[in-house]
């Protein structure tokens, strides 16, 4: 099983947040609706990563509109740190790309192998 990137969380998060406020319930439902389930981060993964992008200043909270439901936006700060984070992700999905290829080659799936390559090749261009 593959597990998910470390860093995944903070990256979606303020991705997500740089489009539209959400609160962490929002933003966990859009996690798993973009990832097709594959992926479902907790609460306490979902409240952790929003308190400590709030701390350091890369989110705002915004006004309570329905009771208690506190909802979020990027801020122009969050905007920079997007900025940085995304091209580490690239290189990250590179190096993922790598070993994936290196997994399907051992597990007798050269043709999965190429594949992944292939689209390495078009992302590194």
């Amino acid at each position: 099983m593959i597990g998910v990137p470390k860093g995944l969380l903070r990256l979606a998060a303020l991705k997500l947040l740089s489009s539209s406020s959400l609160s962490g319930t929002d933003l966990a439902e859009q996690i798993s609706r973009i990832t097709d389930g594959q992926w479902n981060p907790g609460p306490g993964s979902v409240y952790l990563i929003l308190g400590e992008l709030l701390e350091k200043g890369f989110i705002t909270e915004l006004a309570k509109r329905e009771g208690n439901v506190r909802r979020y936006i990027v801020s122009g700060k969050g905007k920079e740190e997007l900025k940085r984070i995304s091209g580490q992700a690239e290189e990250d999905v590179l190096r993922q790309l790598s070993l994936l290829a290196a997994y399907s080659s051992l597990s007798g799936r050269e043709d999965i192998q190429r594949k992944i390559l292939s689209a390495a090749d078009g992302i590194s261009k």
